[in-house]
């Protein structure tokens, strides 16, 4: 959603740069000093809130410079086309004397109407013919005009190397979360955000989830919020830029800044699709003003295109190292991790622990149920897996209906009450029992010769009646078998 100025407002970052900018007065001023007597005149600018705003030609007697002045004031006085306004006129209704009668024009442009141009003049002037006046107007609302499309001219071009060099950096990047920061510094630096949110679209569809910020707390990073709530919710949802202006006055506002005034929120899509929310809040009273609405959403094309790269980038990552049913890590991960995992346990000499679980009578299972029910099955017991080992537990698909869970830091009686504990959950929860085997790190094995013992493990679990645990024993000779009852 984008607002536009009234097209006879005078935009105001244009206004800021003509109070440095005097060379529109040097031909006005020559033509009133021949035409009418008087190198005293004074720009009135629409401000766009009713107010005109003093933009005064160069040694204007400040006593002559009005603070602002309501338009509407002024139109009572000359009416549309401007007039002759005497000075106890101009006097009763700015309070400020001048030497002789103002006269007002109108600045006018096809429809497009900046302002207004005064000139104070000598006490005992006449009135001149509008004839007279035709080619001062003329030349006035001309040099303005030129000076307005130099000005916009420069400001445009400064947006391009902006945003050229923010879609330069924001697309340098692959890695998901440097993207994040790219964008983030590049939204300070292109339209001085300060507080920004970065939320990608939940796996379910139904909530976003803020993944990077700025200018918020820590706490909170990964907040989820369903698309029936909120703006960022709402933008979501539509698929449409939000702005508000005022956040009090909208009922789905959630706060998040102190303070905070506006908010604009940019649905991030890609493929016809919304991938995500832009999110952006400030403390200042018309921030998200048209130029900065643009800038911002030219640069969100910028960020949709980069977050699904890097999206994409990062699921290619995970399809390289994790499994495509399950979303366990592959086979080929789990033993660089394991070595990583036995070099700590060697340098802290903390103890390490291998579990590798095994579905009972899988292929009756499936020549039962089917494949497709055989699939769900490793689906459910691997969430079931994921959703009760540790952050630290690392846990992998070895093959067909085999299992590995790497247990950092656990002895062999804690892996085998944690084994013990999940297999229970694993009958309770679910159409068919496992079958569990667990051995600890010994030093300076190798990792096919500790894998070698957990499968002889579970080869004895399977041997003696399935839906069990059993572990090796550290003090036994390899090669050899035997067992221990489980300990929890």
């Amino acid at each position: 959603m984008k607002t536009h100025a009234s097209p006879l407002s005078f935009p105001q970052p244009l206004w800021e740069n003509l109070r440095e900018h005097h060379f529109i007065y040097q031909e006005v001023i020559a033509q009133s000093h021949h035409l009418l007597g008087t190198d005293l005149c004074l720009l009135l600018m629409r401000s766009g809130s009713g107010m005109l705003l003093p933009l005064p030609a160069p040694h204007l007697p400040v006593s002559l410079i009005p603070r602002q002045i309501a338009e509407q004031t002024l139109f009572s006085l000359v009416g549309r086309h401007g007039d002759w306004i005497p000075s106890a006129d101009w006097q009763r209704v700015t309070g400020m004397e001048v030497p002789g009668p103002v006269l007002v024009l109108p600045l006018l442009f096809r429809q497009w109407q900046p302002g207004y141009i005064l000139f104070f003049l000598p006490a005992q002037a006449e009135r001149p013919s509008k004839q007279r006046l035709e080619p001062l107007m003329s030349l006035s609302v001309s040099l303005l005009a030129l000076h307005i499309l130099r000005q916009e001219l420069v400001r445009r071009t400064e947006d391009l190397s902006l945003l050229l060099r923010a879609a330069t950096a924001i697309g340098s990047q692959l890695e998901l979360d440097q993207t994040f920061q790219q964008i983030l510094d590049s939204l300070t630096e292109v339209a001085g955000i300060s507080n920004a949110a970065i939320l990608l679209m939940g796996e379910s569809g139904d909530h976003l989830v803020l993944r990077a910020h700025r200018g918020y707390s820590a706490k909170v990073y990964g907040l989820r919020i369903p698309l029936d709530r909120g703006v960022t919710g709402r933008t979501a949802r539509t698929g449409i830029v939000q702005l508000v202006q005022d956040v009090n006055t909208d009922p789905d506002y959630i706060r998040g800044v102190p303070d905070a005034k506006s908010e604009m929120a940019l649905p991030l899509k890609a493929e016809g699709r919304v991938i995500g929310v832009l999110d952006l809040e400030t403390t200042i009273s018309g921030f998200f003003d048209e130029n900065r609405q643009t800038l911002i959403q030219s640069l969100a094309d910028q960020i949709s295109l980069a977050l699904y790269n890097s999206m994409l980038y990062e699921r290619t990552q995970e399809l390289a190292i994790t499994d495509s049913l399950t979303g366990l890590f592959n086979r080929r991960t789990m033993y660089q991790q394991m070595e990583r995992e036995i070099q700590r346990s060697r340098r802290f000499l903390h103890p390490l622990s291998l579990m590798m679980i095994d579905i009972d009578g899988f292929k009756r299972y499936n020549d039962e149920h089917g494949h497709l029910a055989g699939d769900e099955g490793l689906v459910r017991l691997s969430a079931l897996i994921k959703s009760n080992v540790r952050d630290v537990d690392l846990s992998y698909r070895f093959g067909g209906e085999e299992f590995i869970v790497l247990i950092p830091e656990t002895t062999l009686e804690g892996a085998v009450r944690f084994a013990e504990r999940l297999r229970q959950l694993i009958q309770e929860a679910l159409s068919f029992t496992v079958s569990i085997g667990v051995a600890q790190y010994t030093p300076n094995e190798t990792a096919e010769a500790w894998l070698a013992r957990v499968d002889w493990a579970l080869y004895q679990a399977k041997k003696e009646g399935k839906d069990r645990v059993r572990c090796w024993t550290s003090d036994l000779p390899t090669g050899m078998g035997t067992h221990s009852e489980p300990t929890g």
